[in-house]
């Protein structure tokens, strides 16, 4: 990392400190002031000199919740070039073993305490990155994506400039400020252009309704399935003062967004990102009746064009170096990142369709849970859906549908809906009626994961 990349942010950030110096920078959720500017800029050389200890190319996990301390440790880190590797703060042993193996981390950050670690640092080849993105590779054990700090700026500039976000407004961070998303949308926008933020940790419906109507928050990321929920909640007679809803981390259902708008009067602008560069994609338009899956045009500042068999390629100086510890420069190579989404161009913009990996085999016949999905959507009543394959002694693999739906919505109506418009063989064995779909932390929906855990519930007798 060379100097001018150590002082991209920090650039910024001085200039917010002149002009907002005595000002809120993060709020509590109940509207209370947590610290000013000028408190993260005191609390940042305090974190200087705990970590000054360290060398240049330490990697140092942060494991610190959605805690105000954020932005003040992060510039502290980057001050004395260490690396930072956010990660959820109840991670599982197994996983966090991983990680720090893999990362050989110097230090663990839990709240504001620091456990170091006796183990040789990882020797970088040429600059180190100044910041590590956590995630899974194709066999499930931990990878590292390699960030530089001009890639940081340019999604952030990104994010800013297409959602219309303002050194005025005020994020509401519930979502995790560990994951991509919240990084993104959180914590960066406060350092390069003073965007103020609500720190919250209840993630239950009722208090993020609470919260909402006591805080200041204009700027609200979420996650479909926040959204759903918060759409669902009885009682709700007053609104909210936000201004713009936005939603992240798996595909917006149309009836969650059209329940949320009849309750809030908000339209919820999806937005399509990975950890491999930040922002992709986002619905700009205010119109509601968008298709499932749909997730507007490429933001400012990133190129998307098609490649083969439904997949794209994203390119722009948001696009990060690199996979950690094995290179993959098919994917990922500092320049182009290619997903492994399946991508559908409609004259109004993107629509995410599904991944290449979750096509499921019947019996010989191949078809993406998506065509299943859309089917069972346009039955009245049904809210969402999530479809997946389990393994089948003799057809191969079978398919299982999770539906959240109205009361008056039984399993004989879904089965005979899908009978009436699909083919037999893509008529799920299985249906299940739940509350809500199952998202995980980051808002997302793992389709192989699910099939294990329905096997798993199935073989208790709990399916």
């Amino acid at each position: 990392m060379t100097q001018v990349e150590q002082r991209l942010f920090d650039s910024f950030w001085q200039e917010v400190l002149k002009h907002k110096y005595r000002e809120t920078a993060v709020f509590s959720d109940d509207c209370s002031s947590l610290l000013t500017f000028q408190d993260i800029e005191e609390e940042r050389a305090v974190w200087r000199r705990r970590l000054s200890t360290f060398s240049c190319g330490d990697c140092i996990v942060a494991a610190i919740g959605n805690n105000p301390s954020w932005p003040a440790f992060l510039m502290a880190c980057w001050d004395q070039a260490l690396v930072v590797a956010p990660i959820e703060p109840d991670l599982p042993a197994s996983q966090l073993d991983g990680i720090l193996r893999l990362t050989r981390a110097q230090a663990i950050v839990r709240g504001i305490g620091i456990q170091r670690f006796d183990c040789s640092p990882l020797a970088w080849n040429g600059q180190p990155p100044c910041l590590l993105k956590i995630t899974s590779g194709t066999t499930g054990a931990p990878r590292a994506v390699r960030f530089r700090e001009s890639q940081l700026l340019a999604d952030c500039r990104n994010i800013c400039e297409t959602m219309g976000i303002r050194p005025d407004d005020v994020n509401f961070g519930v979502i995790p400020l560990s994951h991509s998303y919240g990084f993104s949308n959180l914590i960066t926008p406060l350092l390069y252009q003073g965007t103020s933020l609500v720190c919250s940790t209840d993630r239950l419906p009722r208090a993020v309704y609470n919260h909402l109507q006591s805080c200041r928050a204009t700027v609200f990321p979420g996650t479909p399935a926040l959204f759903q929920a918060l759409g669902s909640l009885p009682d709700i007679h007053q609104t909210v003062g936000l201004r713009l809803c936005v939603s992240a981390g798996a595909p917006l259902a149309p009836e969650v967004s059209r329940q949320f708008h009849r309750r809030f009067g908000l339209k919820i602008h999806s937005f399509y990102g990975s950890s491999e560069c930040g922002g992709i994609a986002y619905d700009r338009s205010e119109d509601l009746e968008r298709p499932n899956g749909f997730v507007g045009t490429p933001l400012n500042g990133v190129k998307v064009t098609k490649i083969d068999d439904g997949r794209i390629s994203v390119r722009g100086p948001n696009v990060a170096d690199g996979y950690f510890p094995v290179p993959e420069i098919d994917v990922l190579d500092g320049t182009q990142f290619v997903p492994d989404d399946i991508i559908a161009w409609t004259p109004l913009g993107l629509q995410l369709i599904g991944r290449v990996s979750d096509f499921v085999n019947v019996a010989g016949k191949k078809v993406h849970p998506s065509t299943i999905e859309e089917h069972l959507r346009k039955l009245p009543g049904v809210i969402d859906v999530i479809v997946f394959g389990i393994p089948s002694t003799n057809r191969n693999e079978e398919l299982v549908a999770y539906v959240v739906a109205g009361s008056d919505i039984s399993r004989q109506d879904l089965e005979n809906h899908c009978r009436d418009g699909l083919s037999s063989w893509q008529v799920p064995r299985e249906f299940r009626m739940l509350s809500e779909l199952p998202f995980n932390q980051r808002g997302k929906i793992n389709r192989s994961e699910l099939a294990r855990l329905h096997l798993t519930f199935r073989s208790r007798g709990n399916c």
